[in-house]
């Protein structure tokens, strides 16, 4: 196999990660531990959350949109704006679940909150910097097939 069909299956890192990060969003996120225990997962908060799973379709059909448009090269700014949306939504939900916890040597609440990440959680991690990762490598892609031409 060429590096050029080996960043070119790497593209697909990118459906991928979305598909991976859209079916973790029904597993089970975190298990937080407050006078018992209880698992949650993106489904079960409902509201905002749902903001994760949809930026994970917008980067699933971006990919499938620009491919069929020959325009990869714009699916890393996509991916981005959906990973910062992403992002956001997570930290604003660890602030206002986390309770007790310290984030960057602040403190956010009470302290006999324990959260613990769950399976969902790593999963979109994962999904989400995979994706990434296959928008950058079809960004370069992009590159590398207009400078052959």
């Amino acid at each position: 196999m060429t590096i050029r069909e080996g960043k070119a299956k790497a593209v697909f890192l990118t459906p991928a990660g979305a598909g991976m990060a859209m079916i973790c969003f029904f597993l089970p996120w975190i298990r937080v531990s407050c006078m018992g225990a209880d698992s949650y997962a993106g489904s079960d908060f409902g509201g905002i959350y749902w903001l994760v799973f949809a930026m994970a379709g917008v980067i699933l059909a971006a990919f499938f949109i620009l491919r069929w448009l020959k325009r990869l090269g714009l699916l890393r700014v996509v991916a981005s704006g959906a990973l910062i949306v992403t992002i956001a939504v997570i930290v604003y939900g660890y602030i206002s679940i986390a309770g007790g916890k310290r984030f960057l040597l602040v403190k956010v609440g009470p302290d006999d909150v324990d959260l613990r990440l769950q399976i969902g959680g790593y999963g979109m991690i994962l999904g989400y910097l995979l994706a990434i990762a296959g928008s950058w490598l079809a960004k370069v892609k992009a590159r590398s097939d207009s400078d052959s031409s």
